[in-house]
């Protein structure tokens, strides 16, 4: 190349960096953005934390200081009763026998 070409080129690159870096934050502002950020950030998840820990409390406490003590049934289980159509098929002969522990007895005298 000839000194002029190489005096261009280097004025063009000259200019480009110029632009790019025109556009480009500073350094430091970029880290202090995210020192900003990271307090941002741990103060929200502190206030989570907080709620969570309130909610649970709450919930704690109505159900230590409920009135009345007593738990209700919200569904009447009689009414709920459900039988398979293929129940029938777990109903074996003899299934009468094998709810009852046999008693071995032998001349009036239990066998050991």
């Amino acid at each position: 190349m000839t000194d002029d070409g190489e005096r261009q080129l280097h004025e063009q690159f000259r200019v480009l960096r110029h632009h790019a870096g025109a556009g480009a934050p500073e350094f430091r502002d970029v880290v202090a953005g995210l020192v900003r950020r990271r307090e941002s950030a741990g103060r929200r998840r502190g206030r989570v934390a907080g709620l969570a820990v309130a909610a649970a409390a709450a919930l704690l406490l109505f159900a230590v200081l409920r009135p009345g003590g007593r738990r209700k049934v919200l569904v009447d289980l009689d009414a709920a009763r459900w039988e398979a159509p293929t129940d029938f098929l777990l109903r074996t002969p003899g299934a009468e026998l094998l709810r009852a522990v046999p008693r071995l007895i032998l001349e009036g005298r239990l066998l050991p």
